[in-house]
């Protein structure tokens, strides 16, 4: 069982990123991993991000440096990750709310034909929730502790869901690492 579960950063940081999302009028409902809108599989409100673009420097400024810190320490971890294939965090991410009823209901991985340069993935949880993370085949459930970041192998060994339904509001950013093509 492969997790990085440590404290992402203060309280003040995770209200401002809430506060942020709660006022961004880009939000809408999450879709899921083949890019399509099934709400009887996930049921949320997202905001699709990326690290590459300015128009989302207020969320990357507050998540990008403490989400590579606590990469690189997972690395130094497993250090076999040093040898693979070049890869980096992915520049896309998403953040996400999920209130009462609502949930990412059936178990998925991060790694699909879709998406088959992901190697691991990362999540933040932004607040306190009583509903966490599901893990079924490694028998872990992740509690939503505010400030906590978890890391985990995006293939088919790690199967998630939320935990459902959603009691109350549970604010979260999720996204990967992937390999990628260096340039010649």
């Amino acid at each position: 069982m492969v997790f990085a579960l440590e404290t992402y950063s203060s309280t003040i940081e995770c209200n401002k990123i809430i506060s942020l999302f709660e006022s961004d009028n880009r939000t809408q409902p999450g879709i899921c991993g083949d890019n399509e809108y099934l709400p009887h599989q996930k049921k949320s409100l997202d905001l699709y991000c990326s690290f590459n673009e300015p128009e989302f420097e207020q969320y990357n400024e507050l998540i990008f440096p403490i989400l590579k810190s606590k990469l690189d320490l997972f690395v130094e971890k497993y250090s076999f990750l040093k040898h693979l294939e070049p890869w980096n965090i992915s520049t896309a991410y998403n953040i996400q709310k999920y209130t009462d009823g609502q949930g990412y209901f059936t178990p998925h991985c991060e790694h699909s034909s879709y998406y088959s340069n992901r190697i691991l993935a990362w999540m933040i949880y932004f607040n306190d929730s009583p509903c966490g993370t599901e893990f079924p085949y490694q028998q872990t459930t992740l509690q939503a502790i505010q400030g906590n970041i978890a890391i985990w192998s995006a293939s088919w060994t790690h199967p998630h869901k939320g935990v459902t339904p959603n009691i109350g509001v549970k604010y979260i950013a999720t996204g990967w690492c992937e390999y990628f093509k260096e340039s010649n």
